[in-house]
């Protein structure tokens, strides 16, 4: 957390980050955030862990080109790992059927369980079970007769076993009562016939099709399950991509990140469309236009924000995102002009930029930043830089919390340690063209007000990348 005076209760490192001049590499990156902009009817309420190599049908309904996948699509073209948030509830379909030795329930809430299908055909002693997906077998397993209890689970359907043998009616010409000469001809009542059991897959004479009903969506709202996301879960980059501009999501992400960062020292990013709105923070990219794809899909800057969203979080300290391609795209849309292009930049807004050979690039990799200010100097607004900053901060945090609190003492030797450990990994990040200039000295550990405490100061010079070119060229 950001501090102003030593007085914090809570054990913790407490990092203030701020900018001097005048006002002219982590490995677990890649992971995004994105709640669901559509309504899936399916899928597990809440974040849904998920990769370009994802059984995206089985997890949220649909596959990865569908449209309701669209932004999703965008997201992975750039991401390691997205964190889907779904907002999916209701009620299971299911079905029992008095041949079938189940109770057959989808998996997951929604009314596209009610496109779910299970047939079972019978072959010698064996049974084959296809589970169908509306007309796709999406799974399908062989059991034996007398073996119900041997189907599992899958990826759509849960099977409860329920009753595997069923009574069968009395073998042919037994009435249930008997007549005994021995007695003088007297007849008497007998006991009755035992029932007789036998396995439900056994006794089936045909193949059978149930269909699952009942499924019903009855989706939470978004924006109750998003704060509790952001602040709980481990992720680079948040976004509201897919949403509409007027969309009040747009500025609950914003004031959110701004908390996360000021008041709990999470260095998370957030990215969304531009709303109108200027924003005005280093944490918060906003996206001004969109892409056309090669197939000739027109992405409007709403959905385009989940690439940005997606590729600023695999991006680390040492990278810049300015002309980085976008993929499978051949236009920018709308396209901007030179004039709106330059309005675009100053007011803190990402563009995106059709190149003569027909690929676009991100123009230039900023942040929403545009008044600057001695604590908050122009190149605050540059995402490398701001990268740079957030993975010093991240891992002093980190180490501080997970060797340090309550473990080693706080006497000269201790400090010393925490120093040597920062100063080691500050001279690794200037190894790697992430700062320059970095000395020793740069960093200074001593005993804080309380007992318990430590006060650092450090300085580190952000590198960025060759973005201009100033040339002149003199002819004889």
């Amino acid at each position: 957390m950001s501090w102003k005076t030593q007085n914090k209760r809570r054990p913790g490192s407490y990092i203030n980050v701020v900018g001097k001049g005048n006002n002219n590499n982590g490995t677990d990156i890649g992971r995004t955030l994105l709640p669901v902009s559509t309504s899936l009817n399916w899928g597990a309420k809440g974040i849904i862990k998920l990769n370009s190599d994802s059984n995206f049908k089985a997890l949220l309904g649909h596959d990865i080109d569908e449209p309701e996948l669209q932004t999703l699509h965008e997201v992975l073209k750039g991401a390691n790992t997205v964190l889907l948030l779904n907002n999916n509830d209701g009620t299971a379909a299911k079905v029992t059927n008095a041949t079938l030795p189940w109770t057959m329930t989808a998996k997951y809430p929604g009314t596209l369980g009610n496109n779910l299908h299970v047939t079972v055909e019978k072959n010698d002693s064996k049974v084959t079970v296809s589970t169908l997906f509306g007309t796709k077998v999406v799974d399908q397993q062989v059991i034996g007769v007398d073996k119900p209890n041997t189907l599992f689970d899958n990826d759509y359907v849960e099977f409860k076993l329920t009753s595997e043998m069923t009574p069968q009616p009395p073998s042919s010409g037994s009435d249930g009562n008997d007549s005994n000469g021995s007695d003088g001809g007297k007849t008497t009542r007998a006991s009755k016939a035992p029932v007789v059991m036998a396995s439900k897959l056994d006794q089936l004479s045909s193949d059978v099709t149930v269909d699952l009903t009942g499924g019903t969506t009855s989706p939470v709202k978004i924006s109750d399950l998003l704060n509790d996301a952001l602040e709980t879960e481990d992720y680079d980059v948040a976004t509201t991509a897919g949403f509409p501009v007027d969309s009040p999501l747009h500025k609950q992400l914003v004031e959110e990140i701004k908390h996360l960062r000021e008041d709990n020292d999470i260095k998370v990013r957030g990215v969304i469309p531009y709303t109108g709105d200027k924003v005005n923070y280093e944490g918060i990219s906003t996206v001004a236009n969109g892409v056309v794809l090669g197939d000739g899909t027109e992405l409007d800057a709403t959905v385009a924000a989940g690439f940005f969203a997606g590729i600023s979080s695999s991006a680390d300290a040492a990278k810049s995102l300015t002309y980085v391609e976008y993929p499978d795209a051949i236009s920018a849309y709308p396209k901007f002009s030179n004039d709106r292009t330059i309005e675009a930049l100053e007011n803190g807004e990402i563009v995106f930029t059709t190149k003569r050979n027909e690929t676009v690039v991100i123009e230039q990799d900023i942040n929403s930043l545009t008044k600057v200010t001695a604590e908050k100097p122009v190149f605050f607004s540059k995402n490398r830089v701001v990268r740079t900053m957030d993975t010093v901060v991240t891992y002093a945090k980190r180490t501080f919390e997970d060797m340090f609190i309550g473990k080693i003492t706080n006497n000269a030797a201790g400090r010393d340690l925490f120093k040597a450990n920062i100063v080691s990994y500050l001279q690794g990040l200037s190894d790697a063209d992430v700062i320059s200039d970095f000395k020793e000295e740069d960093i200074t550990v001593e005993a804080g007000n309380d007992r318990d405490s430590i006060l650092v100061n450090l300085a580190v010079k952000p590198l960025d990348s060759m973005e201009k070119l100033y040339m002149t060229m003199v002819v004889q």
